[in-house]
């Protein structure tokens, strides 16, 4: 039941923004895109060289990745990033993100999904491209940095 209703109150948001435009900050958290349905973001635990890796991301917007640290208590550190990378609407694969400060061995890592609201192109957060969310859920999945001297390619082997 609760599902029907967030979808009722997505729709609605197409109707009511005109009524809410006056709230200003309000009236962008209503920006197409930013609730989607059929939202997926996979990324696993990685060694990293500069760069990570993310798995999948299909988004029916265009939008970005964007890697974060993370606080002492595991929570994802905003809106600081250490790397962001284009994504297109669709399915992507392997989806490439520079990193500008290298993470510590077993530190865990972030991975944000954002639409591209503002000028295109150009990443803006905090700001017009704010997060995707599914189902209330902000699209954020984290990882842990492998170490490359004991990282195996076989992930199902548990060698100690």
């Amino acid at each position: 039941a609760e599902i029907t209703e967030d979808v009722a109150t997505e729709e609605e948001t197409e109707t009511s923004s005109d009524e809410e435009s006056s709230y200003g900050d309000d009236a962008d958290e209503k920006e197409a895109g930013v609730n989607q349905k059929n939202v997926k973001l996979v990324v696993k635990d990685q060694i990293t060289v500069g760069q990570i890796v993310v798995e999948t991301v299909a988004t029916a917007r265009d939008g970005w990745v964007s890697v974060h640290k993370s606080q002492e208590n595991g929570g994802i550190v905003l809106p600081d990033s250490i790397g962001e990378a284009r994504v297109d609407s669709g399915d992507s694969e392997e989806i490439i993100v520079d990193l500008w400060e290298a993470p510590e061995i077993g530190e865990k890592l972030w991975v944000l999904l954002h639409i591209d609201a503002g000028e295109r192109g150009q990443y803006e957060f905090p700001g017009k491209d704010q997060a995707v969310q599914k189902n209330g859920e902000t699209m954020a999945r984290s990882f842990l940095v492998k170490d490359p001297n004991t990282a195996k390619d076989d992930d199902d082997s548990e060698d100690e």
